[in-house]
């Protein structure tokens, strides 16, 4: 499958005006999202003990959305000015969420958006102690093979619940790691927002109401927030192709991603990332913008005869987590492979009665 000139759908949706920015509408988003969160834990200070539990989840998915909305400054998408993305950044990821914001653009931005599904590069495809292929699989060792073969599939989705205190501990030594490499101001001021999250989020709250309510509204929160996180991710690619090499242009986007089909709201609460094909193509569009750019791009891909995947949300979340259930088992495909059976896909769609999984 050779590759049509993206340039001329880029020009369709600049001429369609999804590039511009909303920043106004994204600084009252997240001003909506904080204060329903800041609502959220004053109710578990002073309301009755059976609104604990709802008030946290609500919490969890509330903070969740917010740290979506800020990785559109990682992605320069929130803003036409670089200060004010940055400034994102930093509210959101150490100071609110507490993952630094270098590491963020490194396992983020550069290693998953550069190289979605493939094995040993995509970090979102190997959430520890799981794997998504068998190449991976053989690489651990006795007890995590064990872990694969007995636990693997009914075992994804509980643990999910500890993906967030397995990234703030990975961008805690990322940002270790990324001082014996120097200091410098960014350095300071991703270490010093996290200083500033830990205290405010655990230190004070410890003095007040004690370590164990302080860090107990805190792991509940964000164990919430681990489960979004992944009902946001795995459903979008997890069940797509597992690559041992990748093809270096931009269709492999469209062979390892794919749209969720969600109600208005949970794709307000999704902020955009349910237009997964359309942000890993072009990730600079606000998400106000994705419902129109997807429109564009699905029909600029069928007279293209290109492959664009889109699926109810429901079926997504059963195929990823079927998928995950024998990964461990599941060889990796070649990049060739990946783009012949694209080519027949899309064939079998152009025919006449063919089906297509596209919006």
């Amino acid at each position: 499958m050779s590759s049509p000139d993206l340039g001329s759908l880029r020009g369709e949706l600049r001429a369609a005006g999804v590039f511009e920015h909303c920043e106004l509408r994204g600084w009252i988003q997240l001003g909506v999202l904080l204060a329903g969160v800041a609502a959220c834990l004053v109710g578990v200070a002073v309301g009755p003990w059976w609104s604990v539990a709802p008030l946290i989840i609500a919490a969890g998915i509330l903070g969740t959305s917010a740290a979506m909305l800020g990785h559109q400054g990682s992605h320069r998408s929130f803003s036409a000015s670089p200060a004010r993305n940055a400034l994102l950044v930093h509210l959101i990821f150490p100071l609110f969420g507490g993952l630094s914001a270098r590491y963020w653009r490194e396992k983020h931005d550069r290693l998953h958006h550069g190289h979605p599904n493939v094995d040993g590069q995509d970090p979102d495809i190997r959430p520890f102690p799981f794997v998504s292929s068998r190449e991976e699989h053989l690489r651990c060792g006795p007890v995590r093979r064990w872990f694969h073969r007995r636990f693997q599939a009914s075992l994804f989705w509980p643990l999910t619940t500890l993906m967030a205190a397995g990234m703030r501990r990975s961008s805690i030594l990322y940002v270790a790691s990324d001082a014996r490499r120097g200091i410098d101001r960014g350095w300071l001021l991703d270490a010093g927002c996290l200083t500033a999250h830990y205290t405010g989020w655990l230190l004070v709250p410890s003095l007040v109401w004690g370590p164990l309510a302080a860090f107990g509204l805190y792991a509940s929160m964000w164990m919430v927030g681990g489960v979004m996180l992944a009902m946001v991710f795995a459903p979008a690619h997890i069940g797509l192709p597992i690559v041992r090499d990748q093809n270096h242009d931009w269709i492999h986007q469209l062979e390892t991603t794919r749209n969720l089909e969600l109600s208005r709201f949970t794709s307000w609460l999704f902020v955009g990332l349910d237009y997964q094909v359309e942000h890993h193509l072009f990730p600079r569009i606000p998400h106000q913008h994705l419902p129109r750019a997807a429109a564009i791009t699905s029909a600029w891909c069928r007279r293209q005869g290109l492959p664009y995947l889109s699926l109810p949300y429901s079926a997504a979340f059963i195929d990823a987590t079927r998928f995950m259930a024998t990964a461990w088992k599941r060889e990796t495909s070649t990049a060739a492979e990946v783009r012949s059976r694209s080519s027949q896909i899309t064939a079998g769609a152009a025919a006449p009665g063919g089906a297509r999984r596209a919006a």
